[in-house]
């Protein structure tokens, strides 16, 4: 553990009153990331100096042989400042990533899912943290978004994450707990030097520092005019994505995209997945896949896959879509009216059902379907003709009675079979497809207008 010693805080030492500039107005309490560490501390302590409502949420990530020791030191400053803590027991996965990136994942999604609505969440980062990452983002090659930095505040869970000791130097966080005697665990990984984060911090940072002694300070000012640059291109792209045609927040038509300038292509690609929740792929793979989506003959379907996510083409059209694709669901009753679930896909929505013995299923290979005034025809014919996309045609839902007769087919309408046990006026069921997070242009089953 860390110990304290009696010294005055030094000019531009954190304060309650600053620690809530970064703060939402509209947030109902406070939640403070609590690791039991010198920063986690001095926050906890500068949290419970305000008016507003905290509690603590320590991760048990269980990596370390004093994990439960820690959990402990957390219970017991929680008990001494009168704020409740809710202990969290994770199992990290390592990932091709490494074990300390699955940590870092599994740590904020069990945060996310604990945070109440407009809830803030508050981490320990600080202005050296903000210099450390700028550094690892330009030893990997970053592009001008990750100049900004680790943001201030953003969107998180149910309610907001906010930093807001990002402008404060570790010097300050431990100057303020040594004033106010405060105590803390240290992570005994912090000194691994094989961690390229700790090997800035503890052979590089301390020789820019010596020769620059406002380092990280400037780091903090780059981070904040790259923000700001990037917040306006932002703009700019919007502005002039609403000039296209098509809808806002739907596939991209790539005549937009050739019509632009070829050097502002990669950032319109970028604009329009982030608006979609979806980050972009390294430069290298960005730029190769735009070229072959932009340049692939007709015939083709050209896709850039990175992650979970995917970019597909269809006829002149780009679209947002996980990767790999969702499966159809196994075949399964459905009997009554109402809604029926297929899968994650989607659901059917009917005034009617098929009857006794009536079931939803996944089209077969070479399936024929007599649709109203129309001969029999193979289903994938009837798909294409329609203009649905390729890759919904094997997973639209079919709703078949207990002979087998198919009924209706999902985004297709009402067959012949259908006609003749409904009749008309809209009591055949309608399709509602489901866009999953990673895909935010899966429900679409056209192509735009």
């Amino acid at each position: 553990m860390g110990t304290s010693r009696n010294n005055p805080p030094t000019n531009g030492s954190p304060n309650p009153a600053r620690l809530f500039d970064a703060v939402p107005v509209g947030a109902v309490g406070c939640v403070v990331a609590f690791s039991g560490g010198l920063d986690s501390t001095v926050l906890l302590h500068l949290a419970t100096r305000s008016d507003r409502p905290v509690r603590a949420i320590h991760i048990h990530h269980g990596l370390q042989p004093g994990a439960e020791e820690w959990a402990g030191h957390c219970s017991e400053v929680c008990e001494g400042l009168g704020v409740a803590l809710t202990i969290v027991r994770v199992n990290p996965e390592k990932t091709g990533r490494g074990l300390e990136d699955a940590a870092r994942e599994a740590r904020y999604a069990a945060l996310a899912a604990r945070l109440k609505p407009n809830e803030c969440l508050l981490t320990a980062h600080h202005a050296d943290d903000q210099i450390e990452t700028l550094l690892l983002r330009m030893m990997r090659g970053t592009g001008p978004d990750g100049l900004a930095g680790i943001p201030v505040r953003r969107a998180f869970g149910a309610g907001w994450l906010a930093r807001p000791l990002l402008a404060f130097p570790r010097e300050r966080l431990h100057d303020y707990a040594h004033h106010h005697h405060l105590h803390w665990v240290e992570d005994p990984t912090n000194t691994e030097l094989s961690q390229d984060r700790n090997y800035l911090r503890h052979r590089v940072i301390p020789l820019l520092s010596a020769r620059w002694p406002r380092a990280a300070e400037a780091g903090g000012r780059l981070a904040g005019h790259s923000a700001q640059q990037r917040d306006a291109l932002r703009t700019l792209l919007a502005d002039h994505r609403r000039q296209w045609p098509g809808p806002e927040h739907g596939p991209l038509p790539l005549d937009a995209l050739r019509q632009s300038e070829p050097s502002v292509r990669p950032a319109l690609l970028r604009e329009w997945l982030r608006a979609g929740g979806m980050p972009a792929p390294e430069t290298s793979r960005l730029e190769q896949g735009l070229a072959m989506l932009l340049e692939a003959r007709a015939d083709r379907r050209p896709a850039l896959v990175w992650g979970k996510y995917q970019v597909r083409r269809h006829r002149e059209w780009l679209y947002r879509l996980p990767w790999p694709l969702p499966e159809a669901p196994a075949p399964a009753p459905a009997e009554a009216a109402g809604t029926v679930c297929w899968g994650g896909l989607g659901h059917l929505v009917g005034k009617t059902g098929p009857g006794p013995g009536g079931s939803i299923r996944a089209p077969r290979p070479g399936e024929r379907v007599v649709m109203p005034q129309r001969p029999a025809k193979p289903l994938t014919e009837l798909l294409r003709e329609a203009g649905i996309v390729p890759w919904w045609r094997s997973r639209l839902p079919l709703l078949e009675n207990a002979d087998g007769e198919v009924l209706a087919v999902g985004g297709l309408g009402v067959t012949a079979a259908g006609v003749a046990l409904w009749g008309g006026g809209g009591m055949e069921p309608g399709w509602m497809p489901v866009a999953p997070a990673d895909g935010p242009d899966w429900r679409w089953l056209r192509s735009p207008a």
